[in-house]
């Protein structure tokens, strides 16, 4: 979850004036579209041919001529920084070799101080993984990547993990440390779950949060669609976008799971580890009853199944409620970045530093972190303690995971007082929800419940019996 107000999707999406995806629509020609948008600017309609350039590039997001005329267009509505991006991607399509780039870069240099210039190249450089320093475009003061300092995130072999004399992987089990959990997921069947027809065969109706212009920047809000619709959409993009800038196919979909969803997922091999679905017990204890299960679910974005195009991500941030979280990586590579609450003075402020090429000039202080770099690859599991901040980023075209929020031993204050704020009555405002009487009464329950559970018991418990059935079934 991230550090942003949780306001219902339905009220602010009529707030804001957020689409729905249509659906069965035949992708436009890029040529065609390419064509309307020039018939357009040269008409004075700039603004209107402004979502006719980015569905021609996003059509075909290798013409280097779409991507620099897009740029020409932002540039005449003063929109400096995305029009120097257009330039720099048109010069790295066309390997350095578009004049018509370079003109353009050259006249908008007119408009900005060498320092924004400067801004916008080394911001651009930290977009991407395969973004380099284009020959001709060389500064003494810009460089891009890390420089602070990282280490490798801690990795435990789920094949050990249940060891009672493996009193590190035990250590790690009861939530206060970050780590990286392999071959957890040995016997789910990934070629279900990484599979884009199958997964829409059994979910093509579920609804979803469809993010056309990714989740990079913390003010982005969602077109509601169905997944199926949302997934078709990653390979034929449709529609024209008048309200954002949906010109890279960097497509986010942030699927907020129901509880039948969930237990299909299950039915069809999502089989967690225990301490990864410790919340079991008490979800059946506090919600099942009083018929609250899917708003709790809904409302606390507490289980989701996250499916991103390459480069695509999650700004750096903290998660809100203060929980912990795990993903499971079902299908591509996902790259994490991942530091304590230790560094928060360095960290500045949510969606500031953009950790994976953090412009050190404009926040000093991002140099003095330490942090953990690390990429997820298919099969493998990552877990996060509350209070860390995270940023992500896909590295392959199709990548999916599914995730949870946990609470644990080390949280359960916290996460109970931020429930406890949610659920005055009189309150001012939203941060996570709406206040709902009925489901006030258990999370209630449920914070009493915690307060008394038996954490570290109950996973040596969960290790013995799974002990024993390796046993048995030796």
């Amino acid at each position: 979850m991230i550090n942003r107000p949780f306001i219902s999707f339905a009220i602010l999406c009529a707030i804001l004036a957020c689409g729905q995806l249509s659906n069965g629509e035949t992708p436009p020609k890029p040529k065609k579209l390419h064509k309307e948008a020039l018939k357009l600017a040269k008409s004075g309609a700039i603004e209107s041919s402004l979502q006719y350039f980015r569905a021609a590039v996003r059509a075909d997001p290798s013409n280097y001529e779409y991507m620099n005329n897009l740029g020409v267009t932002e540039m005449r509505m003063q929109s400096f920084r995305k029009a120097s991006y257009r330039f720099f991607n048109s010069l790295k399509l066309s390997n350095g070799e578009y004049a018509r780039a370079w003109d353009n870069i050259e006249e908008l240099k007119a408009f900005v101080s060498d320092d924004d210039f400067i801004t916008f190249y080394h911001d651009w450089l930290g977009l991407n993984d395969d973004n380099s320093p284009i020959p001709g475009l060389d500064f003494d003061d810009v460089s891009y990547g890390i420089k602070h300092k990282t280490k490798a995130l801690p990795v435990i072999d789920y094949e050990t993990f249940f060891d009672p004399s493996n009193e590190t992987a035990r250590s790690y089990a009861t939530g206060y440390k970050p780590y990286m959990l392999i071959n957890g997921m040995n016997h789910w069947d990934l070629d279900v779950f990484g599979n884009k027809e199958l997964l829409t065969e059994h979910f093509k109706s579920s609804r979803v949060d469809y993010y056309p212009h990714n989740m990079r920047e913390e003010d982005v809000r969602p077109y509601f669609s169905e997944l199926g619709s949302a997934i078709d959409n990653f390979e034929n993009p449709t529609g024209l976008f008048d309200r954002i800038d949906a010109s890279e196919r960097t497509a986010y979909i942030q699927w907020n799971m129901k509880d039948a969803e969930w237990d299909k997922m299950k039915e069809l091999g999502m089989d967690l580890p225990p301490m990864f679905r410790s919340d079991d017990d008490w979800i059946e204890k506090c919600f099942r009853e009083i018929d609250r299960v899917d708003e709790f679910f809904i409302k606390t974005h507490w289980r989701m199944v996250l499916i991103g195009q390459e480069g695509a991500g999650m700004f750096n941030h903290k998660d809100t409620l203060h929980s912990a979280s795990f993903q499971a990586q079902l299908a591509g590579r996902k790259r994490w970045h991942l530091c304590s609450d230790a560094y928060d003075e360095q960290m500045y402020k949510a969606g500031d530093v953009n950790t994976f090429s953090p412009n050190y000039s404009k926040f000093p202080k991002a140099l003095d972190l330490e942090c953990y770099d690390v990429t997820v690859e298919t099969g493998q599991m990552l877990y996060y303690p509350q209070n860390y901040w995270h940023q992500t980023r896909n590295l392959d075209p199709f990548t999916m995971s599914v995730s949870g929020t946990l609470v644990t031993d080390s949280n359960k204050d916290e996460i109970s007082h931020e429930f406890r704020k949610e659920c005055q009555p009189n309150k001012r405002g939203s941060r996570i929800f709406t206040y709902e009487e009925r489901l006030c009464e258990g999370l209630l329950q449920c914070m009493n419940h915690w307060q008394v559970k038996s954490w570290e018991e109950d996973v040596t418990a969960e290790f013995e019996i799974i002990m024993k059935k390796r046993a048995e079934e030796l």
